[in-house]
């Protein structure tokens, strides 16, 4: 029992040291609509290039995982997981487009 509290609040303290480190992001002052728009940029960049790849790659290990074990639901989550990485990774595209669509 003290072995999982442990682990859990290891986990926790990870994820609030990672959250300590992007403090800045997170309480980003916007003085002007520059200030902005490079604020949402740059999370747009973390999601594109970290985020999205990262998903993609679990998405295909698990469905590979899956297919060798026979689960035939595990390879359905996995495909879809791996499609939401790739729609992740192609966001900025896709956004891109629709403004030359709409011209806005």
């Amino acid at each position: 029992m003290n072995k999982k509290l442990g682990q859990r609040i290891f986990k926790i303290l990870l994820a609030v040291s990672f959250l300590m480190l992007r403090a800045t992001l997170a309480f980003a002052e916007a003085n002007s609509e520059s200030d902005l728009d490079t604020f949402l940029h740059g999370i747009g960049d973390f999601l594109i290039r970290t985020v999205g790849p990262g998903v993609l790659v679990i998405g295909i290990a698990v469905a590979g995982v899956s297919m060798a074990l026979g689960d035939e639901r595990g390879m359905q989550r996995g495909a879809l997981a791996a499609g939401g990485g790739a729609l992740i990774m192609l966001a900025r595209a896709v956004l891109d487009f629709i403004q030359s669509i709409t011209h806005f």
